[in-house]
């Protein structure tokens, strides 16, 4: 447990150290206020294109972003600056294998998630009921949440396979299986607590804090009823941002103390 503590703190204190970082981890928030505003097109020809032109763009903002984040969290804890230029290079070089450890890894967890979603539509028709028991039912997969950053660390680091990167990655994750499952479901409830908090501070400031306006919050996934909301979006997409490069940062500390990476400097 010292170790997760170590990586919280420490992961704390080096996100503020940085400033490209933030560029990249604040992408997905334009494409919140972007939906958060969008006029529901029409059902022509024009409308259908509009609507492929923005899936597209939301899918090139959050994909710069899945992949800049942990480079840029990565190369600041070796000890190595990195430009928005390079960063955009990496992004290209390794887009190919990082799409192909995504896919095969969905391809794993497959069965989980769509047993997950079949006892959650069994239990309720209603889609906010269905994605609250989706998300719950999922939460048992963040113990393997350092999996996914390792993966993109052993990228970076070493340049290697698909296949050869994800054995690596398992075998770093298994050696140090309870610290990291730990820190794995701690930055769940983290990001939980950012999302209930950012739902919480919009309902009180809208309603002049009335306290009975948060009977209105669904405490298990707030996006759901607020999506829409301009004021959440604005507050939660802050509060995401913090925590994306909050956790980039946590599990490259992990990576590097337990793949043996040597840092150029110490912060």
């Amino acid at each position: 447990m010292a170790d997760v503590f170590l990586f919280l703190r420490q992961g704390w204190s080096n996100i503020w150290k940085q400033n490209t970082i933030w560029l990249f981890g604040a992408l997905p928030i334009l494409d919140q206020l972007f939906r958060a505003f969008q006029i529901e097109p029409g059902r022509d020809l024009s409308g259908l294109l509009l609507s492929l032109v923005e899936i597209l763009i939301s899918i090139i903002l959050a994909w710069v972003s899945l992949i800049g984040v942990p480079y840029l969290a990565y190369c600041f804890s070796i000890g190595r600056s990195s430009t928005v230029q390079e960063t955009l290079f990496a992004i290209r070089k390794f887009s190919a294998r990082v799409i192909g450890c995504s896919c095969l890894g969905f391809l794993i967890l497959s069965p989980c998630l769509f047993l997950a979603l079949a006892i959650s539509m069994d239990n309720s028709t209603q889609p906010p009921h269905i994605s609250n028991q989706f998300t719950l039912m999922l939460f048992p997969l963040s113990i393997f949440s350092a999996m996914v950053d390792f993966s993109f660390f052993g990228f970076f680091a070493n340049d290697s396979g698909i296949r050869k990167n994800l054995k690596d990655a398992w075998t770093l994750f298994t050696a140090r299986f309870s610290v990291l499952a730990t820190l794995g479901i701690t930055m769940v409830i983290i990001f939980r607590i950012f999302s209930i908090a950012a739902g919480i501070s919009t309902l009180l400031i809208q309603s002049g804090f009335d306290i009975t306006s948060l009977s209105e919050l669904d405490y298990i996934n707030p996006s759901m009823s607020l999506s829409k909301n301009i004021l959440f979006v604005i507050i939660n997409g802050l509060g995401q941002t913090i925590f994306n490069v909050f956790g980039a940062s946590v599990f490259a500390l992990a990576y590097l103390k337990y793949s043996g990476v040597k840092a150029q400097r110490q912060y």
